[in-house]
């Protein structure tokens, strides 16, 4: 593969590595692999007529913008010490054009497009190039932070659709660090089979949620979101990795409500007519509304201490329970819901302002008030 380093640079402001380089359209398809599109998640391939007219303008031989990519954790250790080695350009560059060891962060649609012709067998001419830019970072404070934060100054893109490439670098990550957690993707047709087991996109949703402190991610309002949003972009580095510790913190103990809720269904539950845990921890209406909810209410260290407490106790009610019961009053939530009229509200705007609400009574009560006391409270 003739990968061509073209230059180094560091991105002082984060510390990040940075490598640019140059290959033959050809060879970057071979690089990035077949399974590129696992990377992605809500940004599927676009249909769009400017694709199209991107086609024929490739066949003619156009130069594209640079791709953006970001190698996987496991061999950014090996690659920095490359930059390091006088005369190491040739190491340096064979370690880049190894396959499958790299997450496209910007050039998904392009690399679409070069795929498709590729598969109706047009071949490239040998002499047309693509620039490249790979990031050099595993720690998860500068990846939020670039992500997030440096990314919003390249080029429009939505908050969701960054904190959804977010995840996406730093999935392996937050599985290594939460025992048991599996963030699967959706469109791989996998299935929740069991607790601590959640779809990635409705975890990113969730963590999105948690930093606007609202269950909706769309504000009707568009001069709120834009605020809300705002406020999150110019956070600090130092803000925005303390967020996401004490979401990933929350994230845990999410995980520890859902496997006794899990343990504690039964098929008399199910027979009875009571919503299961299984399902109901692993919904996006309950992830979204739960984070939005400590978000939202834990804005002092008493308000977290009450947080804790609550959470210490749900985990307790539940896990001593008797199999068929319902500690979570589900089967007065699900009646709840029920009884909305659809003809005169939005029903699922209702149910999680329904479920925000009973959460934030639930944490201020320090979980001494039972939940279905929580969701006859918040249906008032």
């Amino acid at each position: 593969m003739t990968l061509k380093i073209l230059g180094k640079a560091i991105d002082h402001r984060t510390g990040t590595n940075v490598i640019y380089a140059q290959i033959p359209i050809g060879e970057y398809l071979s690089l990035i692999g077949t399974d590129f599109e696992q990377f992605e998640i809500q940004r599927k391939k676009e249909k769009h007529r400017a694709y199209d007219r991107l086609k024929t303008d490739i066949k003619e031989g156009a130069l594209l913008p640079p791709i953006t990519l970001a190698l996987k954790a496991d061999v950014i250790d090996s690659v920095i010490q490359l930059l390091n080695e006088p005369n190491g350009t040739d190491a340096l560059a064979a370690a880049l054009s190894t396959p499958n060891q790299a997450q496209i962060l910007d050039g998904l649609q392009r690399t679409y497009v070069l795929s498709e012709l590729a598969a109706e067998g047009f071949q490239f001419r040998p002499d047309q190039l693509i620039m490249l830019e790979f990031w050099l970072e595993k720690q998860l404070r500068k990846l939020i932070y670039r992500i997030i934060v440096l990314n919003a100054g390249r080029k429009p893109m939505s908050m969701r659709h960054q904190v959804e490439l977010l995840f996406l670098v730093i999935k392996g990550l937050v599985e290594q660090q939460i025992p048991g957690l599996e963030l699967y993707q959706e469109r791989d047709q996998t299935r929740r089979r069991g607790p601590k087991k959640y779809a990635l996109d409705r975890v990113a949703m969730s963590y999105q949620c948690f930093l606007l402190k609202s269950h909706e991610v769309q504000k009707e309002s568009i001069v709120a979101q834009e605020l809300a949003e705002g406020e999150i972009l110019d956070s600090t580095e130092g803000v925005l990795d303390e967020k996401f510790q004490l979401f990933k913190k929350y994230l845990e103990q999410y995980s520890l409500l859902d496997e006794a809720g899990c343990v504690l269904d039964a098929a008399e539950q199910a027979a009875n007519g009571i919503p299961t845990g299984a399902a109901w921890f692993g919904s996006e209406t309950t992830l979204c509304s739960f984070f939005a909810a400590l978000s939202d209410f834990g804005t002092t260290p008493d308000r977290q201490r009450r947080i804790n407490d609550a959470l210490r106790r749900m985990i307790e009610t539940i896990s001593t329970a008797t199999p068929g019961t319902d500690p979570l009053g589900l089967q007065t939530l699900s009646d709840i819901v029920k009884g909305f009229n659809a003809r005169r509200i939005n029903i699922g705007a209702a149910t999680r302002r329904l479920y925000f609400t009973a959460f934030k009574e639930y944490f201020r009560e320090e979980g001494e008030k039972s939940m279905k006391d929580c969701w006859l409270a918040a249906a008032d």
